[in-house]
């Protein structure tokens, strides 16, 4: 009969340390998590959640062996600046919720509109919903932003839908839940941009189009399918990038991170995570390469 002997000892060969470097926004949730498990298994770790570009430059440099990034939109991160390969695994990603008083008779929306909406100096320029093609509601536009200033979701709408311009003066920006919540049930010429899910019964959450040259003219809503695929345009994707030739050594950590509990921590911060059929299936390849 074989031996089992190298297979057990490979089994309990203790796992080398591992450095881990991500973006801020999942820096309590993700990387918080992340640091209990290592603990966990009693394995030496350093994780260092100060934002995208350290992270990407620590992976670079090889002061971290995996990094955590948001993905902009039109990036590639198949290579480093020094041409190491990489690998990525998609996360998940972030997305902006566009909100109206379920009395208003809007079902969808593009880009564009939002744009001459919310934006100043924008190509079309909507104070009234009667100016929103479509809209004979004869009110003027309430507009309002909710969530953290530094959320990921509240700044790319900004990104995404303004192309980085500022907003109007008239748009209440960055509105607490609570107010949120208020001016959807009580205003029926409100339109809010939310960086999270707002309760069940509270507004009518709004399709959204991409619209720009090239793009979709399809609108989406934003479940989690959608999002993961891109078709919901006002999001950006969360991914794992790992250099080719640490990938062996750093296995468990990834299959870790496309588990449930990873999952979990990526919505406690409001991210939308890779659907499971998916990560699962990503977890069983590690096994095949």
């Amino acid at each position: 009969m074989r031996s089992l002997l190298p297979i057990v000892l490979l089994l309990a060969a203790p796992l080398g340390a591992a450095n881990v470097a991500g973006t801020d926004a999942l820096a309590a949730t993700l990387g918080a998590e992340l640091g209990r498990h290592f603990e966990s298994e009693g394995r030496k770790h350093r994780i260092d959640f100060r934002g995208t570009l350290p992270a990407l430059e620590a992976l670079d440099s090889g002061k971290a062996d995996l990094a955590i990034v948001l993905q902009r939109d039109g990036q590639e991160l198949d290579r480093l600046p020094s041409g190491k390969r990489l690998r990525v695994f998609p996360l998940g990603a972030v997305a902006a919720y566009v909100y109206v008083h379920p009395s208003l008779d809007l079902r969808e929306v593009d880009l564009a509109t939002l744009a001459g909406i919310f934006g100043a100096g924008q190509k079309s320029d909507y104070k009234f919903w009667s100016d929103v093609p479509g809209v004979s509601f004869q009110e003027p536009i309430v507009a309002a932003t909710s969530g953290d200033e530094t959320h990921p979701g509240t700044t790319l709408f900004n990104g995404i839908a303004l192309a980085g311009r500022p907003y109007r003066p008239s748009v209440r920006l960055r509105l607490p839940a609570v107010q949120a919540s208020d001016i959807l049930a009580a205003r029926t010429n409100a339109i809010l941009v939310s960086a999270s899910p707002m309760p069940d019964g509270i507004g009518r959450l709004l399709r959204v189009s991409d619209g720009r040259e090239g793009r979709s003219r399809t609108a989406y809503s934003p479940d989690d399918t959608n999002i993961y695929n891109g078709d919901y345009p006002l999001r950006l994707p969360v991914v794992l990038c790992i250099p080719e030739d640490k990938l062996a050594a750093h296995k468990a950590t990834v299959a870790w991170l496309l588990s449930d509990v990873a999952a979990s921590a990526l919505r406690r911060a409001n991210f939308v995570p890779t659907p499971a059929p998916i990560r699962e299936r990503l977890t069983q390849r590690l096994d095949s390469k």
